[in-house]
């Protein structure tokens, strides 16, 4: 009965772990080499396409990939997932502003040296006249 239950253990924590997806853009040959319907030469193709166009956007993007069809992307798209990497600004933050006036005081140019952490929800322009 021991010897039983420790098979079926075994027998689903193996198949569990074969049905874990996969992420696209993350993804090793080898990672995709382990997904059901992908050889060698899909997965190398996979990544070739992520190498020369970038991460994937989404699943259905796979049928751009040499080798990979409509047929092929049905049955693999339970077994992938596509994240997408967070845009960030690495911009410093600043709250400093420089305009330019011309003679009538109107403004002419407003710039300001970096973005500033927040929008600027409401602003007043102060104007010193001569």
């Amino acid at each position: 009965m021991q010897r039983l239950l420790i098979t079926l253990l075994l027998f689903f924590s193996l198949s569990l772990s074969t049905f874990a997806a996969v992420d696209l853009n993350t993804a090793t040959q080898a990672d995709l080499e382990e997904i059901k319907g992908i050889g060698p030469v899909k997965a190398k193709a996979i990544i070739n396409y992520r190498k020369q166009h970038g991460d994937f956007k989404s699943i259905e993007e796979l049928d751009n990939v040499h080798g990979i069809g409509e047929a092929t992307l049905t049955k693999l798209k339970s077994q992938l997932f596509v994240t997408r990497k967070k845009i960030t600004n690495n911009l410093p933050m600043t709250n400093k502003v420089h305009s330019t006036v011309n003679k009538n005081n109107n403004i002419k140019t407003i710039k300001a040296d970096r973005p500033a952490k927040e929008p600027i929800k409401e602003s007043k322009l102060i104007v010193n006249s001569k």
